[in-house]
């Protein structure tokens, strides 16, 4: 899976051309247009050297994706975590949204159905470093008495991204930034001393 070329395996020179070929495939003709053999004949190696890296199309394009996308963790509201989950969805809108690197992510998502191994290294490469600092702020607050106790943090940041990527890659209604506002705003109500819907 994704990762930096291990000098004793992969030729620096053939790595940077195949992550270089495989863009410019995706920004050609996207996922679907992309196949081993295109990438190896674009950047001039042979196919038995993709496959003797990566086990497949999807994660190629992993690697491209980590390689071409600088985005660091959604965390921007200081120590109050309200601010800091409201940052990270509007960060999310951002990327999947108004960003080009949202296409090759949802593209991704997509493929990841059927791969497990690329599901994985999503879960661990890209989604968990975003997840983990809102966890952690989250984890605070429930310590401050700001947030209610009685619920997993993974369960109450699902509470903010799952509508979001049921829009997404579902239901096709958009995600602009008043509804990315009005999901946290349930989202931090569900989460406050005392709620109860039971």
């Amino acid at each position: 899976m994704p990762a930096e070329p291990d000098p004793a395996r992969r030729s620096h020179e053939s790595w940077r051309a195949i992550l270089d070929a495989t863009f410019e495939l995706l920004e050609e003709g996207g996922y679907e247009s992309v196949t081993m053999g295109a990438i190896a004949a674009r950047a001039g190696v042979g196919r038995q050297t993709l496959y003797r890296w990566w086990p497949s199309k999807a994660a190629v394009v992993f690697e491209v994706f980590l390689d071409k996308t600088n985005i660091g963790p959604f965390v921007d509201g200081g120590e109050d975590f309200p601010a800091q989950l409201r940052a990270f969805a509007h960060g999310f809108r951002a990327l999947y949204v108004e960003g080009p690197a949202g296409t090759r992510l949802r593209e991704l998502i997509g493929a990841a159905q059927t791969d497990p191994d690329l599901a994985r290294a999503m879960v661990e490469q890209w989604f968990e470093p975003r997840r983990a600092p809102v966890r952690n702020a989250l984890h605070e607050a429930q310590k401050a008495g700001l947030v209610r106790t009685d619920v997993a943090a993974d369960t109450a940041l699902d509470l903010v991204f799952a509508p979001l990527h049921y829009r997404l890659l579902v239901s096709g209604c958009p995600v602009d930034a008043e509804y990315v506002d009005t999901v946290v705003d349930l989202a931090l109500a569900a989460m406050a001393p005392g709620a109860s819907f039971a």
